[in-house]
């Protein structure tokens, strides 16, 4: 037996009008609601694959908001013991405020929603400010509502919101 060159595809079996009318033969089928829910449950199994070496996703399931102050909010987005460092987001309410401090290391704030006064310093939508290590600031004023993502030092245990 001759073999075909491997550029030449290979010959039908069925013609097209033959599978057609295989295919019309064939009923739907449904799937119970058990399949259903074991199919469903594999393929979200195969979403939730690990994380990829060498890096660490927390889901948002996992994450919660925390009352850190009258109408201030925290959720801990990532926590480093050893650099002693963090990101967070904080969730302010209008007319809430966070007091001033001092910062020993450095700390970004990136604005996403809303506005942020530190004293008379106006920051909004997609500003980005960094505090340098030494800097001291005024409070942190949201007349009408704020979303910070933050990344700075772990506040010490008696640090308080307002």
């Amino acid at each position: 037996m001759a073999s075909r060159p491997k550029s030449e595809p290979p010959s039908e079996v069925l013609d097209p009008a033959t599978l057609q009318r295989m295919a019309q033969a064939i009923s739907p089928a449904e799937p119970s609601a058990a399949d259903k829910q074991a199919m469903h449950a594999r393929i979200m199994a195969r979403i939730r694959d690990e994380a990829p070496p060498g890096t660490v996703t927390t889901r948002a399931s996992q994450m919660q908001w925390i009352a850190a102050g009258p109408g201030v909010e925290v959720m801990l987005l990532r926590m480093d013991a050893q650099r002693n460092d963090q990101t967070v987001l904080i969730r302010m309410q209008p007319g809430s405020e966070v007091v001033g401090h001092r910062h020993t290391q450095e700390e970004e704030c990136l604005v996403l929603e809303g506005e942020v006064f530190i004293g008379s310093h106006r920051l909004s939508r997609g500003d980005m400010h960094v505090a340098k290590p030494g800097a001291v600031h005024a409070p942190i004023r949201a007349p009408a509502g704020a979303l910070l993502l933050i990344r700075s030092e772990r506040p010490p245990q008696n640090f308080r919101i307002a």
